[in-house]
């Protein structure tokens, strides 16, 4: 288990003292609530200051929660939750399961804990998914009420939790606003919360009356404190004020309205890094013209040497020699060989490896997903979501960008340096690793504020070699098909 399990409220990061702290004395380190999850095929070292689904909810406090998901065993989930309050939390479960068995087996366990209320939310395309990993977890300690949003990239069973790279958000805890009990004809509504709030409660507002209860309840707390800004997408054409709302909209206007980049990211140069599980197949020009203009924005991007724009993906090497292997890989590394042939002609050139050795997951696959921009070894901005590298997700434009189409529900968090700047004017958002969780920036003596991020990935990052071979499902079927005959690559979904 490891020692460092919850955010503080963005104080200082002072749990060890190094070498380097003493060094930059006057440093001040800033927790931003990221964490990689807990996995058991690595070393205690290379957990420490990450998390488990216990860490998150196991708490004799735990009022009450509502569970956004894809996919959700709800044993799993329940046998999570403190013994106190297994019986008594009202658990609200918002999941993906569309299909008729999977729904119907969910169902089925419910029945076995009267205190669960499932929600199937209506998807108005087939191909769309639920697809968003978030938690809001109300607590009850004594009479003071507190509250907080957790978003993931875990689906809510074992093997995520347990034998992936994933990410986690998770806010500080929110205490109730000062007029959160108020005189009858008085209003308390998201117009009077801070940007966070009125955003997490728009987003709610997607899912129609069924989370009514839950849009009122989030207006009783104050989310001011939290450092971090909502990257949602919800189904739908969004056109005219609501546009740049939603999934590749959203990103572009924050990036274009929050974010400046730095001096030496607009003289030298920058890599905008996708890094995700899933790549269903899209085109070169939505790549680039469509998620990769939206990636490039900024507040001074005219300014800025256009970036270059990578793809982090497992080679099939790096596959084979992880805890789940060439076959089992299969089920959350989606990219069928078929797509690939299809694309490689533009993808290839821009894949690179993933390496996390100094991250300490190197034979842990990722189903996490971050973009993220770096120059040199700093990061512009980082941001953690359920959103993989899919129209669905991020949106399509239509109609010469008058409008998006949307698919699939997902939500991320953003966090860039401004967001910090209440504290310090020179902050630093520097990649965590397993043998440097204190970064410190190279100018000794400096007055800084430092974020620290633990990447799931090394950077430098690494381009494939010429030898590498980019893993795709097909791997999986040919090794079943070596092993059972012919017809056994159908177990492959």
């Amino acid at each position: 288990m490891s020692s460092v399990k919850h955010p503080r409220d963005h104080s200082d990061v002072n749990d060890e003292e190094t070498d380097s702290r003493k060094k930059f004395k006057s440093l001040h380190y800033v927790d931003a609530g990221v964490r990689l999850l807990e996995s058991k095929p690595v070393t205690n070292a290379e957990n420490i200051g990450c998390v488990t689904l216990k860490d998150i909810i196991r708490h004799d406090h735990l009022e009450s929660m509502y569970q956004f998901n894809f996919t959700v065993n709800l044993d799993f989930l329940m046998d999570a939750l403190h013994p106190k309050v297994r019986d008594t939390a009202q658990v609200t479960v918002i999941h993906g399961h569309r299909f008729d068995e999977t729904r119907l087996a969910i169902q089925a366990d419910a029945k076995r804990y009267p205190n669960v209320r499932l929600l199937l939310p209506t998807l108005r395309d087939k191909y769309g998914t639920h697809h968003t990993k978030a938690m809001v977890l109300f607590f009850n300690r004594n009479g003071v009420k507190t509250a907080r949003l957790v978003v993931s990239t875990a689906n809510l069973c074992p093997e995520d939790w347990e034998q992936m790279t994933q990410g986690v958000y998770m806010s500080p805890l929110c205490p109730l606003k000062q007029d959160s009990q108020p005189v009858a004809g008085t209003v308390i509504g998201a117009e009077f919360g801070s940007e966070f709030e009125r955003h997490l409660i728009s987003y709610f507002q997607a899912y129609g009356p069924d989370l009514s209860a839950l849009r009122k309840q989030v207006a009783l707390y104050d989310w001011s404190q939290c450092k971090a800004i909502l990257i949602g997408s919800v189904p739908g054409y969004h056109r005219g004020g609501t546009m740049n709302d939603w999934g590749l909209g959203r990103l572009a206007q924050v990036l274009r309205t929050r974010v400046k980049l730095s001096e030496k990211c607009c003289e030298q140069g920058s890599t905008i890094v996708a890094q995700c599980s899933s790549f269903p197949g899209v085109t070169e020009k939505w790549f680039d013209n469509d998620l990769g203009a939206s990636l490039a924005e900024a507040t001074n991007a005219k300014a800025a040497v256009k970036p270059t724009l990578k793809f982090i993906y497992p080679t099939a090497q790096e596959v084979r020699r992880s805890c789940t292997g060439i076959v089992d890989s299969a089920g959350f590394l989606r990219l069928d060989q078929k797509t690939f042939d299809q694309h490689e002609g533009w993808l290839k050139k821009r894949l690179c490896r993933w390496q996390s050795k100094r991250a300490g997951r190197q034979i842990v696959m990722p189903h996490i997903k971050t973009y993220t921009r770096i120059t040199g070894d700093e990061l512009e901005w980082f941001l953690l979501t359920s959103a993989n590298l899919s129209r669905a997700a991020w949106g399509q434009y239509q109609k010469d960008h008058t409008q998006i189409y949307i698919k699939s529900y997902e939500l991320g968090v953003l966090l860039c340096r401004e967001l910090f700047q209440d504290l310090s004017d020179d902050v630093h958002l520097l990649p965590a690793t397993v043998e440097n969780r204190l970064p410190t920036i190279e100018e000794p003596m400096s007055s800084a504020t430092i974020v620290p991020i633990r990447l799931p990935y090394d950077i430098p990052i690494l381009p494939y070699g010429p030898e590498d071979e980019c893993y795709t499902r097909g791997y999986a079927s040919r090794a079943l098909e070596d092993h059972f005959g012919s017809g056994s690559a159908n177990l492959i979904d």
